[in-house]
């Protein structure tokens, strides 16, 4: 018996979707081989790019090369690439003549036109090169991007800003610090780790006074404290000093624990072991075994019973770290205690101190 084909609706069906799939199939192997095929060109361009432009990137390390080639559209992103993690590696007078290559190629005409790009990364790349080449005109916009743009755009900025111009950028990056929870506190403090730390601590100091002032539980003061380490110390201790001084959240309280550091100040250490809060004791502790006298000793010897574990950790570390407190006064003092806590957790952190 002959089966027509034809006749079946069902067979006819399967063949025009077998086809369809066929087609389709087809169509995806073309797509993923001329992807293919614009991969392994990419590739090939950068390398050719980086094998042009990298050997005269490297001579500025000690001169601008005296003749350069025609930078070519194609090459324009690739070399502004190349060259930003130039100047990223190399400091000082191998930057500034990066620079002047960059002028000569004029690379900032380039820079500026891939700002309009709708590829991020163009974008990106726009704004990391122009701030690398001290683009004045571009502050306004980048203090702008700071604040509204997403996170990894507006710490690209911000980087881009202070580089620009320090004394103006600093200010906004630091409003931008203390009122975005996205931002990182530590890529904060890179960005900061740039700038004079003298200027950093008269702006982080104002900052500081204003989120006190505006009596504001929120993260911005902790996260402020938290940057202490690219500012000047000694320029920044007065604010620190209000914020324990002041009627501070317990974060702010810890933040600033943490950065005590004058012999002065010992008296809010002491005076925050015993607070509610069991981090703030911690703070206080850890500020106490880098501050603390043999008056101490016995205000630490208490936390040992502290129902916190990590309170009674840091209170014997920092009884170990006494200027007086010696191996055989620290095993005389675990004998007379009588918590077998707080004996532990002196045992141990004794046990740490031998072994380092």
């Amino acid at each position: 018996m002959v089966f027509d084909i034809a006749s079946d609706p069902l067979a006819g069906t399967a063949l025009w979707g077998s086809a369809a799939a066929l087609f389709v199939t087809g169509v995806l192997l073309c797509a993923v081989v001329l992807t293919r095929i614009r991969l392994l060109r990419r590739l090939a361009l950068d390398r050719r790019a980086a094998s042009l432009w990298n050997p005269l990137l490297a001579q500025c390390a000690d001169e601008v090369p005296a003749s350069l080639p025609r930078l070519r559209a194609r090459d324009r992103a690739r070399f502004l690439t190349l060259w930003c993690h130039a100047q990223e590696s190399l400091r000082g007078e191998a930057q500034e003549r990066l620079r002047e290559l960059a002028r000569r190629l004029d690379a900032e005409t380039h820079a500026r036109r891939l700002l309009g790009s709708n590829q991020l990364p163009r974008r990106l790349l726009a704004v990391v090169a122009l701030g690398h080449l001290r683009a004045r005109d571009f502050v306004r916009m980048l203090a702008t991007q700071v604040s509204w743009e997403p996170p990894l755009a507006s710490l690209i900025a911000a980087k881009a800003l202070v580089r620009i111009d320090a004394s103006f950028g600093v200010e906004p990056v630091l409003a931008a610090a203390a009122a975005r929870d996205d931002w990182p506190t530590a890529s904060v403090a890179n960005i900061l780790s740039e700038c004079d730390p003298n200027l950093v601590a008269s702006a982080l100091s104002t900052a500081i006074r204003r989120e006190l002032a505006s009596n504001r539980s929120g993260f911005g003061l902790p996260r402020l404290l938290r940057l202490h380490r690219t500012a000047e110390r000694l320029a920044l201790r007065p604010a620190e000093l209000e914020v324990l001084s002041a009627d501070a959240g317990a974060d702010a309280l810890a933040a600033t624990l943490a950065n005590l550091w004058h012999p002065d100040d010992v008296a809010h250490a002491r005076g925050l072991l015993d607070h509610s809060q069991w981090f703030v004791r911690v703070a206080a502790a850890r500020a106490l075994g880098r501050l603390g006298t043999a008056d101490d000793a016995a205000r630490l010897t208490a936390r040992l019973s502290d129902p916190s574990w990590w309170v009674r950790y840091r209170a014997a570390q920092a009884l170990c770290g006494l200027p007086t407190m010696d191996e055989p006064a620290l095993e005389a003092l675990g004998a007379r205690l009588t918590d077998r806590f707080a004996r532990d957790m002196l045992r141990q952190a004794l046990a740490e101190r031998v072994a380092a």
